[in-house]
Order: C-alpha cells, then structure tokens, then sequence
C-alpha cells in the first residue's frame, strides 16, 4: 500500500515541478518549440513510415555490433586471462631457474676472484700456486743471471726456478732483493 502512495506522490510532485517551471517565459517558449518539432516529426513518419523503420533498424545494427564487438573482447580477454593461468607456473619456474642460473654463476665468479686474489698474493711473495718455485723474468735468462744461461735463446717469457735457489743465490740479482724484502 505505501508503495502505490508513493508511486503517486512522485508524480503529482514531477507534475507540480513541470506547472511551476511553466512560469518562467524561456522554458515556455523553448517548451512549445520542441512540441512543436516533435509534432513536425510525428507528422513526417505518419506520411513516410519506412522512413521511420529505417532510422529504427539502423540504430538496432549499430547496437547489434556494439554488443558483438563486446562480446568478442570479453571473449578475446577470457582466453587470455586462461592462457596467463596456464603460463604463470611455467613462467614462475623459469624465472626461478634463471635466478638460480645467476646467484650460481655470481658464487662462481666470487669464488674464482678469491682464487685469483691468493695466486696473485703467492706470486708476489715469490710463490706459485700448485709448486715452491718462484718465477724469473726471460730478461734474467737472457743476461745470463740465472745459472745455467739463455739455454732456450730467450724465446720463454720467464721460467719458475726452485725457492732454494732462488733463496741461495743461484739467481744473480734476485737474491739480494729477496733478502732486502724480507
């Protein structure tokens, strides 16, 4: 029952707007002339009905297509959103295995810069890695400072001698420089 009241207090309260806003010269004159083009154009499809019937079926294929095309992009994002589904654990893996790949590749690097380091250390304390020899530059060989001559003519660019005789001083030069160092 309150919901019929309501219905028709609604509209006598739009009909007592519409009166009231009569009152005011420009609504009415702007109200009269689309009354009067809207009897124009009732008059025009009365005499021209397939007129009409066109401009009616030409806006249901407008809204046909705009409905199809939307249609089609839901459709078109659907699949997407279900081919992203099956992608992402694929996805997931390989972006796992490949963050794997570099903090591997990044131990490795470290691990080979500390070997470096400490071959670098023993070489400059007059060590080698892997033997107890030190290095003699070719110029010693060549100028005849380490016992035994240019035997290869000069072509190595050094040669590892044995720490007691570079220690000894079986390498002429060298041994003074060690003993300085030390």
């Amino acid at each position: 029952m309150a919901g019929s009241k309501f219905g028709k207090l609604v509209l006598i309260g739009a009909l007592a707007g519409a009166v009231v806003s009569m009152f005011d010269k420009t609504t009415r004159s702007e109200m009269s002339r689309r009354a009067k083009g809207l009897g124009d154009d009732a008059k025009y499809y009365m005499k021209n009905p397939d007129v009409l019937r066109w401009k009616i079926q030409d806006k249901s294929d407008k809204l046909k297509a705009l409905y199809e095309q939307f249609d089609s992009d839901k459709q078109y994002l659907q699949s997407k959103a279900a081919e992203l589904k099956q992608l992402t654990p694929t996805v997931k893996t390989l972006v796992d295995d490949t963050k794997t790949a570099f903090v591997d590749s990044k131990d490795a690097v470290m691990e080979a810069k500390d070997d470096y380091k400490q071959m670098a250390s023993e070489a400059i304390k007059g060590g080698h890695p892997g033997t107890d020899e030190t290095f003699v530059p070719d110029e010693a060989y060549a100028e005849g400072q380490v016992d035994g001559g240019a035997a290869d003519g000069g072509t190595s660019k050094g040669t590892f001698v044995p720490e007691e005789a570079y220690r000894e001083g079986q390498v002429a030069g060298e041994a003074q420089e060690y003993t300085q160092k030390n």
